[in-house]
C-alpha cells in the first residue's frame, strides 16, 4: 500500500512538472528564418521556414545597396544570431547605423546617410519578410549643425590625441592625462567609442571604451553612429559612436561627451506600427517605399512557407503528457 502511495505521489509530481514544461514549450516565439541578396534596390523576398527558440526576439534586416551595381540583402532569424543586440533591454525596437558628413559644398552642409535598418519584435512571425518595406527608412538621427560645427570643423595645424581608455557611462570625467599626443599637422584626428560588451575589443568593467587617434589622410569632419531605439518605452540607446574632426586635439573626452549628449531620435514608425494590429500571416505585396539616398525599391516574392506551428507544438505536448501518465500508472 505504501508502495501504491509512492507510485501515485511520483505521479503527481510527475503531472506537476510536465504541466510547467508544456507552458514553458508553448511559450517558445516563433520567428521566420531566412536570408536573400539582391541587386540594388530590388527586394527579393527569399523561401523561408519557421523555428521555435525559449525566450528569443524575432529579427527583420533590410540593407539596401547605395551603389547601383552593388547588391543589398534582406535576413529574417532569431536575435542569437546577432551578438550586438543580443542584450537589448526591450524586445520591441528598430536597430540601425547612420551617419553625418560635411558636404565640400557650404551651401549643402551636413549630410545625412542612413545603413541597414533592423526590426525587433515578440509576436509568433512578425518578422515577416513579406513587411519588409513596413521598416522605416531611418532611424532619423540627428546632431544639431551648430553643434557638428562647432565640434569638428577648423583648421588642424598640429596634434591629436592618442588614447586607448575606458570612460564611465555619463562621460564625466575630462581629464586627458590618460593619452599622449601625437603629431597630425593638415590632417585628421578621430575616436571611436564603443559600449563595454562581451564582444567589445576593451575590456572596460562599464562604460565605454575609447579610442582616438590621427588619420593620415585629410578626410571630411564626419559621425557615425550605430544605435537602438525601444518602442514601447520610446528611449534610446547608443551602442558605438565614431567621429573624424579637423581641429588640434579635438578628439578629446569633451567631443565625445558634447555629441553624445546632442543626439536625438525620431523614427517615423507609422506603417509598422500599424501593422502590429493586422494579422502576420498577410500575403499581399506591401507598397514600397522610396528615400533621399536610394530609388524606389522594388519588391519580387517568392515564397514563404512554414515548417511548424504553435498548434502543432501544443499537441505534440499533449501526447508526450498522455504518454508518460499512462507509463506511470501500468508500471
Amino acid at each position: 500500500m505504501m508502495f501504491k502511495g509512492y507510485n501515485m505521489l511520483n505521479l503527481y509530481c510527475t503531472i506537476v512538472l510536465l504541466f510547467f514544461f508544456c507552458n514553458h514549450s508553448i511559450s517558445a516565439l516563433s520567428c521566420y528564418e531566412c536570408s536573400s541578396t539582391f541587386p540594388a534596390s530590388s527586394i527579393c523576398l527569399p523561401a523561408c521556414s519557421q523555428t521555435f527558440r525559449v525566450g528569443s526576439t524575432c529579427l527583420l534586416t533590410r540593407n539596401i545597396s547605395l551603389d547601383p551595381s552593388d547588391f543589398g540583402s534582406l535576413r529574417a532569424g532569431h536575435i542569437g544570431n546577432e551578438s550586438i543586440i543580443s542584450n537589448a533591454a526591450e524586445k520591441h525596437f528598430v536597430f540601425g547605423e547612420e551617419a553625418v558628413y560635411q558636404n565640400p559644398s557650404q551651401a549643402v552642409g551636413w549630410d545625412w546617410e542612413y545603413g541597414p535598418i533592423t526590426y525587433g519584435c515578440d509576436t509568433n512571425g512578425c518578422n515577416n519578410p513579406e513587411n519588409v518595406n513596413r521598416l522605416p527608412n531611418a532611424l532619423n538621427i540627428r546632431i544639431p549643425n551648430a553643434t557638428l560645427n562647432r565640434l569638428l570643423t577648423g583648421e588642424l595645424d598640429n596634434s591629436c590625441y592618442l588614447c586607448n581608455t575606458c570612460l564611465d557611462t555619463d562621460v564625466t570625467g575630462t581629464d586627458m592625462s590618460a593619452c599622449s599626443v601625437t603629431p597630425c599637422p593638415n590632417h585628421a584626428c578621430n575616436f571611436v567609442a564603443t559600449r563595454n560588451s562581451t564582444t567589445s575589443l576593451g575590456q572596460c568593467s562599464s562604460g565605454w571604451h575609447f579610442t582616438s587617434g590621427c588619420i593620415l589622410s585629410r578626410e571630411p569632419a564626419q559621425v557615425d553612429m550605430t544605435l537602438i531605439y525601444y518602442i514601447r518605452s520610446k528611449t534610446s540607446f547608443l551602442y558605438q559612436m565614431a567621429a573624424v574632426c579637423l581641429n588640434d586635439n579635438c578628439n578629446n573626452f569633451t567631443t565625445f561627451k558634447q555629441l553624445k549628449d546632442a543626439v536625438t531620435v525620431d523614427p517615423d514608425l507609422t506603417c509598422l506600427l500599424d501593422n502590429t494590429s493586422s494579422s502576420t500571416t498577410s500575403t499581399s505585396i506591401l507598397p514600397t517605399i522610396t528615400s533621399s539616398r536610394t530609388s524606389s525599391s522594388t519588391v519580387t516574392q517568392i515564397s514563404t512557407t512554414t515548417s511548424s506551428s504553435s498548434t502543432e507544438q501544443i499537441f505534440i505536448n499533449i501526447k508526450l503528457f498522455i504518454f508518460i501518465v499512462f507509463f506511470f500508472l501500468y508500471n
